[in-house]
């Protein structure tokens, strides 16, 4: 389940050849270690427009959802860990994305919960360029997120980990 939602963030929406100038922001561009670099750290589902109905269907499903990306340029492989509220529950995944350098992707995401007015300005743009409309959105809402708890056992078990690591460096 969260490689589609990771594919679905890194790349929002198919890229087309747009012909109308307002739309000549969505060109792709080739992944570089920069790009990698900017996705590193946590990051929050917004909205989505799915073509695909089961996609679409899915995605009705989700109350709230936030990720982190750990980038491994030398590898180009990206650790996804994913916190997603779904039916009153916090669900908690990890998997590996292997990196495509040569594919450009249209990225649309936030660093925060709240998006301000000129980024979602920005994103039905995008939108009406991809020929969807904003009746097609599906937004989730940061209010019900139940995986907050969850993420800070993790985050303690993580410290607890690289804490354990240091003792074994120094001591060897």
């Amino acid at each position: 389940m969260a490689l589609p939602w990771a594919l679905a963030v890194l790349s929002l929406l198919p890229l087309l050849d747009a012909q109308d100038p307002a739309c000549a922001i969505l060109k792709p561009a080739p992944i570089t270690n920069a790009t990698l670099e900017r996705l590193s750290g946590k990051w929050f589902y917004i909205a989505s427009v799915f073509r695909n109905p089961e996609y679409n269907q899915s995605a009705r499903q989700i109350q709230a959802t936030f990720f982190y990306f750990t980038p491994n340029i030398t590898e180009d492989v990206i650790l996804l860990r994913e916190y997603q509220t779904t039916g009153g529950q916090c669900v908690y995944n990890s998997s590996y994305l292997q990196v495509q350098r040569e594919n450009g992707t249209l990225s649309r995401y936030a660093d925060k919960q709240d998006v301000t007015e000129e980024q979602l300005r920005e994103f039905h743009e995008a939108l009406k360029c991809m020929g969807l409309r904003e009746t097609e959105v599906l937004y989730t809402d940061g209010k019900k997120d139940l995986c907050g708890p969850l993420e800070k056992q993790h985050e303690e078990e993580r410290k607890k980990e690289n804490k354990g690591s240091q003792v074994n460096t120094e001591l060897g």
